[in-house]
């Protein structure tokens, strides 16, 4: 099983619309991965374990069966997808695919 997580760097006066962000973005993407993915979680950040500020902002785990099915998926639609990201920040997410151990 594989995990994609995207991860908001948490920046000095950044904007993030969690409402949309959750409520629009994520179910549209959920829609054209279909059944490649198992589950997904959607974290915000609060503090590091100091009280400091969280090194991010907003952290996204989508399970997923297949690596290259995702790939194909995000090239099919990197447009629309990159054309979303305003829409809810002003942040350059951080992407990447780990496999679960």
């Amino acid at each position: 099983m594989y995990c994609v997580t995207v991860l908001y760097p948490n920046q000095p006066d950044c904007r993030f619309d969690f409402a949309y962000y959750r409520d629009r973005h994520i179910p549209m993407m959920l829609e054209l991965l279909g059944d490649n993915v198992l589950r997904t979680e959607l974290r915000r950040g609060l503090q590091a374990v100091d009280g400091s500020a969280a090194a991010y902002l907003c952290l996204l785990n989508t399970h997923i069966r297949s690596p290259e099915a995702f790939a194909q998926v995000m090239s099919e639609h990197r447009e629309w997808v990159l054309s979303d990201i305003p829409n809810y920040t002003d942040l350059q997410p951080i992407i990447q695919i780990d496999e679960i151990l």
